[in-house]
Parts: structure tokens; C-alpha cells; sequence
């Protein structure tokens, strides 16, 4: 215990020892740490709100504003209220009562909100201070308020009421993210809840007005007003501003400083063709009154009207169907149009009905100018007809000059194959006189193009069917032509290309016939030569050896000679019949290839004195037929050779069994001879063997001695029989 409380007094004594200036440093350090953690105060005026960018207002900036309430939303949910410095928009926590109105004294608890176009304030607390007069509007024009800055800002308007219609009331209403839509955003029946929408006019400018309260709407059309209401701005996904619109609290914020006549049917007639005409005072921006004969309508949106030889179209939502020829009277508001004027906002009533106007017939396209709205006939050449989203349109050639002429949908439906494509046809309509590309900056605009709106699919009349052989059916059947005329030339291309094969298939199957049969041929020529020829050779010697036996008298030898040449001469036919059979050796049936040869060699050396040797070498084994055939063919040969022009007294038949090829060796120890000498004056013998060998793809290689003698070695690869 004694020593915490030594310790202790002794860290006050080092505090006590700190300068002062220490001790200020580490006040300012903990007021500072302070500072950070505290929130930021609250914003107190509008103006500093909507000064926010919307990163920063979305980081919900604590707020506390006083103000005067200048407009409670539709669905009661949200207000918009007005301090000395601007106003803003406050969306509310809850759904307020009827009980505020427009002059109320309000303070606002909440916090910041980027909101979809410009800062906001979402409030958790609003609380009643008071109520006093509404603070004094900012005079402004439609033209000033698409400069997207009045956002929530209260300003003062002056215009022509152009329309005022009724605006029902949300039955879906749409809540904020999280809540639910309570049942009183929707005006119960017999609430006696109102909203109209009333278009404002400023010369060409156009303006919506919303309205909710009671009105009526006689007291405001064509009158000049001036109002008082809260801009709102419509805006996309993107916060980019698209439109303006003011929203009115109450009627008496709307003062008729104009009203309108009492009876608008009694306004003075204008005549067509003076609508919008020059006059020292300009135009007015009210209603006129007109009268003509109907020419065509649109239930519910259009009507076209002529009067003398001038059309006029009319908009106007008024029901009631009205046939071609009534004479009609027509008030409504005079606009400028594509290139006349049209009425707009238009009511209308029947005086008397008639008959069906007539069209004026145009001929050339410069008569379109004097004739918008006006029912109109030109005959012309179809040129196609296709569906659109508006109705059917229809190209029309009329004297080299486009015109489309439009069948709205609900109209009828053309009459299918009779609105051929180069039919020659009557079309009735009214006239659109088209826009040009240019227009002058002044003076005269003659207009030279030229639509026509159909009224009914008996506007067109085919005067002259189309030609069989229209521009579509020849496209048709030109293409038709040159699609056979590729499928001929593919069909023909191949045919030929397959002829060409088979020729070129046929010349390579003769040249291999011809191949074959010259093969065939040395084939034969080798076997007779090897065979029949050895074998006659043979015989003719031993008939020479009986000739010569027989000049000396010796019966014997002669007989052994003849029994020699008798059994050579059998064992030739014999072989002859075979080669007939299969041209394979019967000695190769009987005998193995050393066998054969062995065989072959001692018939032919029979009463010669010539020895014959054999030896084989490696593990013997039967080779394939013509492999065996080849060798045993040049072993004879070989053999023949050494007989006839070596004079050998000894042959050796040498056959060596190696790993994959086979060598045969017939050496011999006569006289030897050149093989170059021998190939060049054409030995048939020698060619054979070469050929032979070729075909087997093996070596051939003869060489004489040097102490006399020949040796002819053969190597090919080893072929299992």
C-alpha cells in the first residue's frame, strides 16, 4: 500500500514539472481528438442543401430548417418548403393529414438526400410553428424554366390556358424502396378529390400544369391567367433534366386576368385561308372560330375540314362520329403545322350534314403547295405495298415524284392481290404536303413533296391491272434464270470434271493393261528362255554329244546321250504344262529353293562332267512363291550360262538364310566373261536376271575372278512365304 502510493505521488510530481507550454499542446490535441468525433453541424438553410453535389448529400448531412410550406405531393407523402434563401424538397417519414395548407410555418428535422435530380431532404421530425402569408413567387417564362435550375422553386407564370382536363387519381400508387403503399394515397370514391392537367401557352411555348383542387374548366380555357405553383422537374436515370413542370396547390393561386367568352360558338367566323395570316398586331393566341365541310376524321384525335379550295386539320379529343360532307363549326387554337396551319385543342359541333366532298384532281407535283388538308386525287403507279406499325403504307410513282400514301390500321384491309405492284391507280386522300431538306431562311417555302392519308381502302382505285411481267416477277424470273443457269454450269462443270476422270481412270487403266501385258510378255519371254529354251539347249547338246558318239561307232554312248535328251525333252513338257497351269516351277512343288536349284543344275550338267556343289547357311525356310520363282529362275540361268559359254567343270549354289534378306551365289571356275561386254551386244539371259531382280527390289552383282571363273550373287529381302 505504502509503495502505490509512493508511485503515485510520484507521476504528480513529474505532471506538476511539465512546462506550460507542454501542457497547452496536449489541451489542443484533446479538443481536437473532441472535434472529429463530434457530427458536423447541421445545415440551416435551403440554399446551403442545394449547393451539396449529390456525393456529398447522399452522406446524410444532419439539417434543421424553418420555413413556410408551399406545396403538400399528391400522395401527401412529401412537401416542399421555402426559407429566406430557397426552397427544397422534404420527403416525409409518414403520410401527413388534410390539415396543412400552403402558408404553414414548419420546422424540419433531417437529413441530406442526393434525390434523383437535385439535393433533397429526407425529415424524421416535422413540427407546426405557425401560419402566415406565402412568400412573394419569382416572375419567370416556359422558354426561362427548361434551363432545368428551378427545381422546387416557387415562381409566378402568366398565360393562354390551352386545355384543361381532368387527371385521375394513381389507383397503383408507388412507395419509396421498403415501404409499403398505405390505403388513403388513393382518393376514396366520392372524396370529392380533384386533379386536373392544364396546358399553359406562352406564344410557341407549351407548358403542364398540375392542379389539385376543385375547378371548372369553361372558367379557364382561352383565358389569359396567371398562376402560382411549385416547378417540378422531370428527369431520366441518368439525373439529366428532360422537362419542366409546375404543380398548383390551390385554384385561387390561378387569377383570370382574361377570361374567356362566354359562348366560344359565338366568336366571329375566320375564313380558312386567312388563318395566321399578317395583320399590324400579330396573333393573338385564342381561340377563332371556323366552318367548313367535313372532308375526313379520326375519332377522338383528327378531324380535316374544307372550305372553298382550302383544307384545315384539326385536333381534338372530342367523341362523336361525323361523316364526309357535314358541315361542321370548329374553335380551337390556330398552331403552326408542317406547312399550314392546324387547329389544336379544338371543340367542334354539327350544323348540317351533306354531301361527300369532292376531290380536286392534281396533276403535277406543283400544285401541292395550296393544298394541305385538303381532300386531293392523283393517279399514279403502285409501286409496293407493306405493313407498318401506323396501318398499310403505299408507294406511289405519280409522274416521277414519291408519294406515300398511308392506310391507317382500323381503317380496312386492302383487298390483297388487287393492290398489285405496277398497277395503274386512282388514289383519293388528304393531302401532307412533305418537309424539304431545306427550308429558306426566309421568304417563300414552296412545298414539293407530298403524303396522302387514306380514309378507307375505297380511297384506291385500280384503274389498270398490273402487267404479267411486272419489274418484280422479271427480277423474279431473272434470278430464277441465273440460279438454273449456275446449276446447269455446276451440274455440267461436274459431269465434265467426272468425264475427265473416267478418261484419265481409263488411259491409266490401259497404260497399267498395257504395263501388265509388256510385263507379261518379258515374263513369258524370261520363262520360255529359262525353261524350254535351257531345256532345248540342253537337249541339242546331248544330241550333239550323240552325234559325235556316232562317228566313232559307240552304240552305247549314242544311247546314253538320247536317254539323256528323251528324259530333258519329258521333264520340258512336263514343266510347260504347269507354267500352263500356274507359270510356277514344278521342281519348287516337290523341292525347297536349294532343292530346286540343286535339281534344276544336275539336269541340266547330265553327262557334262560338270560337278555341282550346294551349301546353305543361317536356319532354311520357304520364301514367298515368286520370290522363290525369281531366284530360282536366275539360278538357272546362272547355271546355263557357266554350262553353255564357261565350260565349268565345277558350280557352286551357295544360299545364305540371313535376318531380313536371303542371298543366292552361283560361282563357277570356267573360263569367265565381261558383263559389261555381254549387256552391251544385248544378252537376253542377263537382262532377265536384272528384270528379275527388280522386281524382287533386290541387288544383282556379277564378277569374274581373278584366277578365272564367275560369280553372280543375288541379295533380296526376306519375304516369309
Amino acid at each position: 500500500m505504502r509503495r502505490k502510493l509512493k508511485t503515485f505521488r510520484s507521476v504528480i510530481a513529474r505532471w506538476q514539472a511539465l512546462p506550460l507550454g507542454l501542457w497547452l499542446l496536449v489541451a489542443l490535441a484533446a479538443i481536437s481528438a473532441r472535434s472529429e468525433s463530434a457530427p458536423p453541424p447541421p445545415l440551416k438553410t435551403a440554399a446551403a442543401v442545394r449547393l451539396l453535389s449529390p456525393a456529398a448529400a447522399a452522406q446524410q448531412r444532419p439539417v434543421q430548417l424553418s420555413g413556410t410550406l408551399l406545396l403538400v405531393t399528391r400522395h401527401r407523402d412529401a412537401l416542399v418548403l421555402r426559407d429566406e434563401t430557397d426552397s427544397i424538397y422534404v420527403e416525409l417519414n409518414h403520410v401527413i393529414g388534410n390539415s396543412r395548407r400552403p402558408g404553414d410555418r414548419l420546422e424540419v428535422t433531417g437529413v441530406t438526400d442526393a434525390g434523383g435530380f437535385a439535393p433533397m431532404v429526407r425529415a424524421t421530425r416535422l413540427t407546426w410553428i405557425g401560419t402566415g402569408p406565402l412568400p412573394r413567387p419569382r416572375p419567370t417564362t416556359i422558354a426561362d424554366l427548361g434551363a432545368g435550375g428551378f427545381d422546387a422553386a416557387w415562381v409566378e407564370l402568366e398565360g393562354i390556358v390551352r386545355s384543361c382536363r381532368p387527371t385521375p387519381w394513381d389507383p397503383f400508387a408507388v412507395p419509396r424502396p421498403g415501404e409499403v403503399a398505405p390505403a388513403n394515397r388513393v382518393a376514396p370514391p366520392g372524396s370529392g378529390a380533384e386533379s386536373w392537367t392544364i396546358t399553359l401557352a406562352q406564344g410557341s411555348d407549351r407548358l403542364v400544369v398540375q392542379l389539385r383542387d376543385r375547378v371548372a374548366p369553361e372558367q379557364l380555357i382561352d383565358a389569359k391567367v396567371t398562376l402560382r405553383g411549385v416547378v417540378f422537374n422531370v428527369h431520366n436515370a441518368n439525373r439529366q433534366f428532360v422537362r419542366a413542370n409546375v404543380q398548383v396547390a390551390q385554384a385561387g393561386m390561378i387569377t383570370i386576368a382574361t377570361p374567356p367568352p362566354p359562348d366560344p360558338f359565338a366568336l366571329p367566323f375566320q375564313p380558312i385561308d386567312e388563318i395566321l395570316r399578317f395583320t399590324p398586331t400579330g396573333f393573338t393566341g385564342h381561340r377563332i372560330r371556323v366552318r367548313g365541310v367535313v372532308t375526313a376524321q379520326q375519332p377522338g384525335r383528327t378531324l380535316w375540314l374544307q372550305a372553298g379550295e382550302r383544307g384545315l386539320r384539326v385536333a381534338t379529343d372530342q367523341a362523336g362520329a361525323i361523316l364526309p360532307g357535314d358541315v361542321v363549326e370548329v374553335v380551337g387554337f390556330a398552331d403552326h403545322g408542317g406547312y399550314a396551319p392546324h387547329l389544336n385543342d379544338a371543340i367542334f359541333r354539327q350544323v348540317a350534314p351533306g354531301a361527300p366532298p369532292v376531290p380536286l384532281v392534281l396533276d403535277t407535283p406543283e400544285k401541292i403547295a395550296g393544298q394541305d388538308s385538303n381532300l386531293v386525287q392523283i393517279e399514279a403507279t403502285l409501286d409496293e405495298v407493306r405493313p407498318t406499325a401506323e396501318g398499310w403504307l403505299l408507294a406511289l410513282d405519280w409522274n416521277g415524284t414519291r408519294v406515300d400514301a398511308l392506310l391507317p390500321r382500323g381503317a380496312g384491309e386492302p383487298p390483297g392481290a388487287r393492290w398489285e405492284p405496277g398497277s395503274r391507280v386512282r388514289a383519293t386522300g388528304i393531302c401532307q404536303p412533305g418537309q424539304a431538306n431545306f427550308l429558306p431562311p426566309s421568304g417563300l417555302w414552296v412545298a414539293d413533296r407530298m403524303q396522302l392519308f387514306l380514309r378507307s381502302p375505297q380511297d384506291l382505285t385500280v384503274l389498270r391491272a398490273a402487267p404479267w411481267l411486272t419489274t418484280r416477277r422479271a427480277l423474279a424470273i431473272a434470278v430464277t434464270l441465273t440460279a438454273v443457269i449456275l446449276v446447269a454450269l455446276v451440274v455440267v462443270s461436274v459431269l465434265a470434271r467426272r468425264k475427265i476422270a473416267q478418261r484419265e481412270e481409263a488411259r491409266t487403266l490401259a497404260e497399267v493393261e498395257f504395263a501388265a501385258m509388256l510385263a507379261e510378255r518379258n515374263r513369258l519371254a524370261r520363262e520360255i528362255h529359262d525353261t524350254i529354251a535351257q531345256e532345248l539347249n540342253a537337249v541339242s547338246m546331248q544330241m550333239e554329244l550323240a552325234k559325235n558318239s556316232a562317228k566313232h561307232g559307240a552304240v552305247e554312248e549314242i544311247m546314253a546321250h538320247l536317254v539323256t535328251a528323251h528324259g530333258i525333252v519329258r521333264s520340258c513338257l512336263a514343266e510347260v504344262r504347269e507354267s500352263i497351269w500356274d507359270m510356277r516351277s514344278h521342281v519348287l512343288e516337290k523341292n525347297d529353293l536349294l532343292g530346286a536349284l540343286r535339281a534344276v543344275a544336275e539336269q541340266m550338267s547330265a553327262g557334262l562332267g560338270c560337278t555341282i556343289r550346294t551349301h546353305v547357311s543361317g536356319k532354311p525356310r520357304r520364301l514367298a512363291p515368286l520370290i522363290e520363282h525369281h531366284l530360282l529362275r536366275i539360278g538357272q540361268e546362272a547355271v546355263a550360262n557357266a554350262l553353255k559359254h564357261a565350260q565349268a567343270h565345277v558350280i557352286d549354289l551357295e544360299i545364305s538364310f540371313e535376318a531380313a534378306r536371303i542371298l543366292l551365289v552361283v560361282r563357277d571356275d570356267g573360263r569367265g566373261f565381261d558383263p559389261a561386254a555381254e549387256r552391251a551386244v544385248g544378252h537376253f539371259g542377263l537382262q532377265g536376271m536384272q528384270e528379275r531382280v527388280e522386281q524382287m527390289g533386290g541387288e544383282l552383282r556379277i564378277r569374274r575372278g581373278e584366277n578365272g571363273g564367275t560369280s553372280v550373287e543375288v541379295a533380296a529381302k526376306f519375304l516369309p512365304a
